[in-house]
Formats: C-alpha cells, sequence, structure tokens
C-alpha cells in the first residue's frame, strides 16, 4: 500500500513538472493569463484636496500615495494583441488635526475607487519567451466614494459618484518558473466623475477661497506602478 503510494506522489510530481517545464509557445497560441498583485498610485485628487483644505484649514499636498490592490484577466486574441478585463481597488485616508481653536479638533476622511478596465494590448515576445513586454490601452467605469467623520458630528457620511477612466500602461513580465512569470507594470491614469452624492442626494459644496463655490467631484490623475504574478494557460 505504502510502495502504491510512493508511485503516485512520483507520478503526479513528474507530470506537474512535465506540464510546468515544457515550452509554453505563447507567441503562436491564444493563451489565457490570470494576474494578481499590489500597486503604489501617485494620486492627485484635486477636489478633495481643495474641499479637505476649506474645512480642516490645512493645505493638502496635490499629489500623495495610495495602495491598490488589482487582478486581472488577459486573452489572446490574434499573434501579436490581447483584450484584458483588469479590476483595481484603490484606497486613501487623511487624518488631519486642527489646533487653531486651542482645541485639538481630528478630521477624518476616506477615498475609495472601484475600478473595472477593459484594455487592449499589444505584445512583443522574446524569442525564448523569457519575458514578454505589453503595451496596453484601456477604458474603465470608477465607482468611487468619500467619506467624511467630522468633530463633534457624530457619524459617517458616504458620498458616491460613478465617472469612466482612460488608462495607458506598460508591462514587463518574465518568466519565473514553468508557466508563472514575474508581472511589472507602470501606468497613468485619468478619470472623471460625476458630482457626489449622499443617501440623500445632498451633494458637497467646496467653499472659497478655491475660486467659485462648486460641487465635489472625485475626479483623479494618476501614476502608478505594480507587482504581482501571472499564470499562462
Amino acid at each position: 500500500m505504502k510502495a502504491k503510494f510512493q508511485q503516485s506522489a512520483i507520478l503526479l510530481l513528474f507530470i506537474f513538472h512535465f506540464l510546468n517545464s515544457q515550452d509554453l509557445n505563447l507567441k503562436n497560441k491564444n493563451y489565457i493569463c490570470l494576474s494578481a498583485g499590489l500597486g503604489a498610485n501617485y494620486i492627485n485628487l484635486p477636489d478633495i484636496s481643495d474641499y479637505i483644505t476649506s474645512i480642516a484649514g490645512k493645505n493638502q499636498n496635490e499629489f500623495s500615495g495610495a495602495p491598490e490592490f488589482w487582478l486581472a484577466s488577459e486573452f489572446k486574441i490574434n499573434k501579436d494583441m490581447s483584450i484584458k478585463i483588469d479590476y483595481s481597488y484603490i484606497s486613501k485616508q487623511y487624518n488631519v488635526e486642527e489646533t487653531s481653536t486651542g482645541i485639538p479638533l481630528n478630521y477624518n476622511f476616506t477615498y475609495k475607487a472601484h475600478i473595472p478596465t477593459f484594455i487592449l494590448n499589444y505584445l512583443f515576445f522574446q524569442p525564448q519567451e523569457i519575458y514578454i513586454v505589453k503595451l496596453g490601452f484601456g477604458l474603465g467605469f470608477v465607482k468611487g466614494y468619500f467619506s467624511q467623520f467630522l468633530p463633534f458630528s457624530g457619524k459617517e457620511i458616504i458620498y458616491k459618484a460613478n465617472g469612466g477612466m482612460l488608462k495607458l500602461e506598460t508591462i514587463f513580465s518574465s518568466r519565473l518558473d514553468g508557466r508563472v512569470y514575474v508581472y511589472l507594470s507602470a501606468d497613468a491614469k485619468v478619470g472623471l466623475t460625476e458630482e457626489a452624492k449622499d443617501s440623500n442626494g445632498n451633494k458637497l459644496i467646496i467653499r472659497k477661497p478655491f475660486d467659485e463655490d462648486r460641487n465635489l467631484r472625485l475626479n483623479f490623475i494618476s501614476v502608478a506602478i505594480r507587482f504581482g504574478f501571472s499564470y499562462y494557460f
């Protein structure tokens, strides 16, 4: 019994090694690729920065960091092109303390966005497929949230806004082992949304001195780097 188990284990290991060591020949076949990982965004949310400054009285940096979680499914459609369905989740927190009154007041704000994107990639294969370079252009849907917890308010209010996004990306994918590749990328994104509203339809107003009073939108400009892993079928 033990001998049969050992033989079965050895056979399974051999099959697994064979499947992962064979020539993938990705350039000449229509593959499916699943990827996932983390990213770091350098993002500008101009209306949010102006709103927080107008409320808390402290200037906010135009660009600042925001982490990202992402995953993607890619489908090669011909020799040099693929389509990719990409999902990313971006979040950013602002914690501001205001002391001009002599009493410390803590303001807490949070920005979150769910962004599914449809991307068309142009592919460049290294002859031995040690690495693949992909240049992509995509259009996405932005579902954004902005929440605030103000001193003495006693509750958090969430505002929502939907919109669209344009994305350009460059991906370097290097073979790690068998069907597994390391995923490295850089991208630039521009997102435009409608005016943010709470559950009752109320809008947030950005008061002067930022030009004329205006309603807050969750528009953004961002550059980002990503790291993750890909598996090719």
